[in-house]
This record gives C-alpha cells, structure tokens and sequence, in this order.
C-alpha cells in the first residue's frame, strides 16, 4: 500500500509540474485522477491524519472541478456543433474557461499547495503509518461493493439524478479498492474481474454525467443558437445514457451479494 501511496504521488507531482509550464487538460486529468485514488486508498484508514489527508485532497481537488468541466463542455461542443457555430460558442465562452483554468494555475503554485504536499511527503517517510492497511484492505473491498450495491438500490428507488450520481462514485470505489490489491493483490484474478466490469459502467455513468454537468452549465449562459442547440442536444443524450445505464445494471455481477464476492476470492486462494 505505501509503494502505492508513493508512485500516485509521483505521478500526481509530475502533472503538477507539467501544469505550471502551461495549462494543459490532460494534466489537469492526471492530477484529478492521482487525488481521487489517493483518497480512496486513505479512505479505509482510521487515522486521524489520514482523514485529515483525505479531507485536505478532496478540497484541492473541488477546485478543479469547475476547470475539467468546461474541459470536457469544449470537447462535446466541437462534436456536436458546426464549425461556425462552435467558433461563436468557444469565443463567447472563453472568458469562463480560461478564468478556471487560471485558479487550478493559483492553487498548484498558492502556499497551501506547497505546505500540503510537503506534509505528504513527510507522511509517506513513515510507513508505519500505513501498518492498519494491511489489515483493513480486505473488509475496504467489501465495504465499497456493499456501498455500491446500497447506492443502486436507492437509485432505482428515487431515480433521481443525486441518487445515480451516487452509483457512479460507488462504482469508482470499487474499481479503486480492486486496483489497489485490497483483500488480495493487485493481480488477483477476482480483483481483475471487478475492475472489468467497472470499466464499462465507469463510461456509462461519465457520459451521462457530463451531459448533467452540461446542461447545468447551460443555465449559467444566456440563451443563443448555439447554447439552444447544446442543449436541446445534451439533453437527448443525458435521457438515452441514462436508459442505457438503466440496463446496463439489471443482474450486473458488480452488485451480487458480498458472500459471492467472498466465495469467489476463496476459491481463487485455495487454488493458488
């Protein structure tokens, strides 16, 4: 788990470097990504400093949210307008951009940032820190299939958009947990199927959700042709990903009882 904990950080600092070269939204992706599964590896811990760690990540990592959005609302307009229209609709729209990638730029470089990343490090020196992972691993797995499964249920129940927002988390979770070889290793043939059948739903539940964010953005600008016609188009896309999430998840193997789960790594120990 700490050489985990360290090749993340790793990675999470080289984007940050690449970042303050320039701004660039593949960067921007990296570091989101590296913050999120840090999170979730810290996330089974019972450590005052590591809740701390967790909750000091997850407010980094709110900052750039608003940046990855207009990220991905750039990518979606260029495919869903023509040309001309998407030229108005980027030059209308750039003022909002280029303001959030500016404060994704003002955190990695503001003393906050520095502080944190340094009291990290500081952290990863000493991995007996990290000793309770090893016992809490196994039972991080199952608790982030459990809460997978609680999150669909209540979903299926409200439909409401809050509610599948949930699944997709749930659903990252699990994928983290198997990625990081809790209640096994990383090459576990059982964790490896659990990271499979994330992978779809994981596309899935990102479109979908970017429509929502979308369309949310959406309401923030004025009425013109190209934000009616982004909208009347993201909408037709935010329905049909969500039908198709919808049935994707009936009798999905990701949200059977935990005891099969169980029984599945069972037998995969005793036939190792």
């Amino acid at each position: 788990m700490h050489q985990r904990l360290a090749e993340l950080t790793e990675g999470l600092e080289q984007a940050t470097a690449s970042l303050r070269d320039g701004y660039q939204a593949e960067q921007l992706y990296a570091l989101r990504v590296g913050m999120r599964r840090l999170r979730s590896l810290l996330k089974p811990l019972g450590s005052t400093r590591a809740r701390q760690f967790r909750k000091e990540w997850g407010g980094f990592a709110a900052v750039t949210n608003r940046a990855r959005d207009w990220d991905v609302f750039l990518l979606a307009a260029r495919n869903l307008l023509p040309e001309e229209q998407y030229s108005e609709f980027e030059v209308r729209n750039r003022h909002h951009v280029l303001f959030c990638h500016e404060a994704v730029i003002e955190l990695i470089e503001s003393a906050p940032w520095r502080r944190h990343i340094r009291e990290w490090r500081q952290y990863l020196e000493r991995p007996h820190h990290h000793e309770a992972e090893e016992l809490m691993a196994p039972r991080s797995l199952d608790l982030a299939l459990s809460g997978a499964r609680t999150a669909l249920a209540a979903a299926r129940a409200s439909g409401d958009e809050r509610a599948w927002h949930k699944v997709r988390i749930a659903v990252k979770e699990v994928r983290y947990q198997a990625e990081s070889g809790a209640g096994g290793t990383a090459e576990d043939p059982v964790q490896t199927e659990l990271i499979e059948q994330c992978k779809p739903l994981q596309a899935l539940l990102g479109s979908w959700h970017d429509c929502v964010v979308q369309l949310q953005l959406l309401e923030e600008l004025e009425s013109t042709p190209a934000h009616d016609r982004l909208h009347e188009v993201i909408e037709q896309k935010r329905v049909q990903g969500l039908a198709e999430i919808q049935q994707a998840v009936e009798d999905h193997p990701l949200f059977e009882s935990s005891s099969s789960t169980t029984r599945a790594r069972s037998a995969s120990s005793n036939g190792s």
